[in-house]
């Protein structure tokens, strides 16, 4: 989970440095899931080889095409915040996705939500508010997009875990990258902008980062449960905001500073309250 939190932040200062190139948020996106499909690719070889099977299944093919559609939005939404928001802006706004994953698992999944995990939520819709500040600051299209990319992940999320039950976390990878590409694909044709040659090393690091924190991610969540690994989200921010310091100088607003602590802390609590309540069900 550290080395999925080291990997996050460095794809997210690969993107902060090639938006100072004037590549689009959507370029950047498809160039993340087309080249992230070599970079998984001996994954999934190395798997087959040890399975004597290709690890990959589709059974609902249709839920594959939602999630990868969704996927696809929310890196691009992410990526366009990261281009134009301080790092530890963006990322805390971020970490409203699990707080959305509980409202739609309720209202869409049929999921009872206690009273403690609703007061989260709550709590996590306030240190939103205190970051985007409405009425006192003008409300900027990044932070907008922060909150959308969430949005946007948590629907992901809700569609990913019948998906893993049914065809497994390889089918999940790969499908996401390979309808990204696709649905990026078009808009990408009418915006790109040449990639300079100085330029390419930062595109491989940024594949090289998302892809092995989507498998650091993978690998840690098999190990253990959300409970456990929520309070890793403390250190990404930290790692985070380190980066942003060291790399472009960015120091971290009073409201940014109190509304992280509010929206990490109750996505810490729901996951570990979920964590306990799923032990019990077993």
């Amino acid at each position: 989970m550290i080395a999925s939190c080291l990997a996050a932040t460095t794809m997210s200062v690969a993107v902060r440095l090639l938006a100072d190139t004037q590549m689009p948020s959507v370029q950047m996106a498809f160039l993340r899931s087309a080249l992230g499909i070599f970079v998984l690719a001996p994954v999934f070889l190395r798997a087959a080889a040890r399975h004597e099977r290709l690890p990959v299944r589709f059974s609902r093919p249709w839920l594959h095409l939602i999630r990868g559609t969704l996927f696809a939005l929310a890196t691009t939404s992410g990526f366009y915040a990261l281009a134009h928001l301080p790092l530890a802006t963006a990322t805390t706004l971020f970490f409203m996705a699990p707080v959305f994953a509980t409202v739609f698992a309720a209202l869409f999944a049929g999921e009872t939500v206690g009273p403690r995990r609703w007061g989260a939520v709550a709590a996590a819709f306030v240190g939103a508010l205190i970051i985007l500040r409405p009425g006192i600051a003008p409300l900027d299209l990044a932070m907008v997009l922060a909150v959308m990319s969430a949005l946007l992940f948590a629907l992901a999320l809700l569609i990913t875990r019948p998906l893993s039950e049914a065809d497994g976390a390889a089918s999940i990878m790969f499908s996401s990258s390979v309808v990204a590409s696709a649905v990026l694909g078009l808009p990408v044709l009418a915006i790109w902008v040449p990639v300079p040659v100085t330029a390419w090393g930062l595109v491989i690091l940024l594949v090289l980062a998302s892809s092995g924190r989507m498998i650091a991610d993978v690998r840690a969540y098999s190990l253990a449960d959300a409970g456990f690994l929520a309070p890793f989200a403390f250190i990404r921010l930290l790692f985070i905001a380190a980066a942003g310091w060291l790399v472009f100088r960015e120091g971290i607003e009073t409201p940014t500073l109190a509304g992280a602590a509010v929206i990490v802390g109750a996505s810490v609590f729901i996951a570990w309250r979920e964590a306990r309540l799923s032990r019990r069900s077993v």
